[in-house]
């Protein structure tokens, strides 16, 4: 079951709002669009927000729907997750190397390199993101923005 089913399945009204924050997959071939990523926590949480004040559907989804818009993110992985229903790797990355812009079930990303300082990785993340969001901050009076840090499903060291 998927998304879609399980909304076609809801007996009362619903609405559906698509995250698509990954900037990783612009223009990639090995997905069919963008996908939500961490972006999804943030979308949930203003809506939700929204939602326990008694606002209708409709404005909880145009809210969704204009969170997504303005949210961009990227994923860095140093290994690779293993998905419980594989039970194994998803795919094999040396300790030499990071996949940038990696999906969060550990689909590729834009590319694989070598293994670089944090500061170097971050400030790639940062203007992946601050690309895709050009537009937006550009005719935006409103130059606020939240910066949210996410492990992937990892555990630090």
């Amino acid at each position: 079951m998927n998304f879609e089913m399980a909304a076609e399945m809801l007996p009362f009204e619903h609405a559906t709002v698509l995250t698509s924050d990954d900037c990783a997959v612009i223009n990639s071939t090995y997905t069919t669009g963008r996908r939500g990523v961490a972006g999804t926590v943030i979308v949930e949480k203003c809506v939700g927000s929204l939602a326990e004040t008694g606002a209708d559907l409709a404005t909880c989804k145009a809210l969704g729907d204009l969170v997504n818009a303005r949210t961009a993110s990227i994923g860095v992985a140093l290994t690779s997750c293993t998905v419980p229903a594989a039970g194994r790797p998803t795919f094999d990355i040396s300790d030499t190397e990071i996949e940038m812009g990696v999906g969060i079930h550990g689909e590729p990303g834009r590319r694989r390199e070598a293994m670089r300082e944090a500061d170097a990785i971050v400030k790639d993340c940062i203007q992946a993101i601050l690309a895709d969001l050009q537009a937006t901050l550009a005719t935006d009076t409103n130059k606020e923005i939240l910066l949210l840090v996410n492990g992937l499903g990892a555990t630090p060291l």
